[in-house]
């Protein structure tokens, strides 16, 4: 087991929490830490990493229905422009 850290991002860019997981491998983890986005409601991404390696990085299911309807130019998903950026005030992913 590969212990991981997932940091699940609030649209202002900040993940105030993180949590530690164990898992086999790299996918795995990535499948876990796309279900604890789902379970923290007012996070837009996810990272996961493995030591200071990052190793996955995902959008809720909000950001991916936007994206998936087209909406793109709309998008503020601090993933989709970096991996620090901060949606701007207004956003509703």
């Amino acid at each position: 087991m590969v212990t991981y850290t997932v940091f699940p991002f609030k649209p202002s860019g900040v993940a105030p929490v993180f949590i530690a997981i164990d898992q086999d491998d790299d996918a795995a983890a990535a499948a876990e830490a796309l279900n604890l986005l789902q379970d923290h409601a007012s996070a837009t991404r996810v990272t996961l990493w493995r030591d200071d390696e990052m190793v996955f990085e995902g959008l809720s299911k909000a950001c991916l229905l936007k994206l998936a309807q087209g909406r793109s130019q709309d998008m503020c998903c601090p993933a989709l422009s970096s991996a620090t950026g901060v949606c701007p005030p207004g956003c509703r992913a």
